[in-house]
């Protein structure tokens, strides 16, 4: 229930909207450090509005410290849908009793049923337990504190910073074997598999970022560096491993592998093989080089795309000459040399690297 608050745009609005550093929730801590109660609503006022009795009009500029003081009076706090002006206090919410409803309360059943009705935001304070809880729809959300979230999203940070490493080091591995020639579809699944597994881990750290408001600005940042081209070496890998059928439509096949997810079959390589389209695990293939062309600095995207046409993949990219790479429209002595040496000092890392590792093992 609580992922799938995270993937429906009206309650990352909610979300955002009572997240730290907002008034709407220097209001709400205001009321829970005085261990008071409220029952805010917070919406279209032509839905919510006509089930409400009683109360006083308002029709004044939201502050939290007016939120704090009327709270203390019984009776809904009604906000307009961006919360920035409160129409009414003193109301008394009057949903549909047939709805249904799993809370005991009488505070909290009308928030719930006030919320199915309208399909808007209702803030329930409980006085008692000093906790806050989010209705939305048919939706329930209980609001974590800052520190709680905080200290998920820094174990979720440790995890996704011990995953990056490993892919990092399945990268460098990668190229040892695009320059030996002993790529197999059992390795592209395994890296894919493991750039799927730090998207699926970015997901849940995005959720606290939006819980935190202005606290999770130092998480995004280094959410940011870490995840810093991930994507885009995967979409690098897709383009040089995929048939041309599959890549036709490269955005729907990522959006394939990230449903894995929810299955647990990314964790299963030959389920990721097949919807990379490949069959046996030791198949051998060749990368079409837009990976390595990658690394080139300064290399246009239009240029790498010619050489790949004309040279077809790796292997031969590796054979041809300067001067060949010259004759090529738009690229030019400058950068057929810087080609040829970038190559060639990849080539040379990746042995290094392979040595290093056979003494290691």
């Amino acid at each position: 229930m609580e992922n799938s608050v995270f993937k429906r745009k009206d309650w990352l609005k909610s979300l955002k909207l009572i997240s730290p550093g907002n008034p709407l929730r220097d209001g709400v801590d205001l009321i829970l450090d005085a261990r008071g109660g409220a029952l805010i609503v917070v919406g279209s006022p032509e839905k919510t509005l006509p089930i409400t009795v009683g109360g006083f009009p308002l029709e004044i500029e939201f502050t939290p410290a007016r939120l704090f003081e009327l709270s203390k009076m019984d009776g809904a706090i009604i906000l307009n849908a961006d919360a920035k002006t409160i129409l009414r206090a003193n109301a008394l919410l009057i949903p549909n009793p047939n709805i249904p409803s799993v809370n005991t309360g009488s505070r909290h059943q009308a928030a719930e049923r006030f919320a199915k009705q309208t399909g808007e935001l209702i803030i329930a304070i409980s006085e008692r337990r000093g906790v806050v809880t989010l209705y939305k729809g048919d939706v329930t959300y209980p609001l974590k504190s800052s520190a709680s979230i905080v200290g998920r999203a820094n174990q979720a940070l440790t995890t996704l910073d011990s995953y990056k490493q490993v892919f990092n080091r399945s990268l460098e591995h990668l190229s040892v074997l695009e320059f030996t020639d002993s790529v197999t579809a059992s390795d592209i699944a395994n890296i894919i598999t493991r750039s799927e597994m730090l998207k699926f881990i970015e997901e849940e750290i995005e959720t606290y970022i939006i819980q935190l408001g202005k606290d999770g600005l130092l998480t995004k940042w280094q959410l940011l560096e870490l995840m810093s081209e991930v994507k885009e070496t995967e979409v690098l890998i897709l383009k040089d491993y995929l048939n041309e059928e599959k890549l036709t439509d490269i955005t729907k096949l990522l959006e394939n592998l990230k449903q894995l997810k929810s299955e647990q079959d990314i964790l299963d390589q030959i389920v990721v093989m097949k919807h990379l389209g490949f069959n046996n695990p030791d198949q051998p293939l060749t990368p079409k080089g837009y990976r390595v062309l990658g690394n080139v600095p300064r290399l246009p995207s239009a240029i790498v795309e010619k050489l790949i046409v004309n040279y077809k993949n790796l292997n031969n990219l590796l054979e041809a000459k300067e001067e060949d790479l010259d004759k090529l429209e738009g690229v030019g002595k400058i950068r057929a040399h810087q080609v040829v040496s970038c190559l060639s000092r990849m080539k040379e890392v990746t042995k290094i690297s392979s040595s290093r590792d056979i003494k290691k093992n």
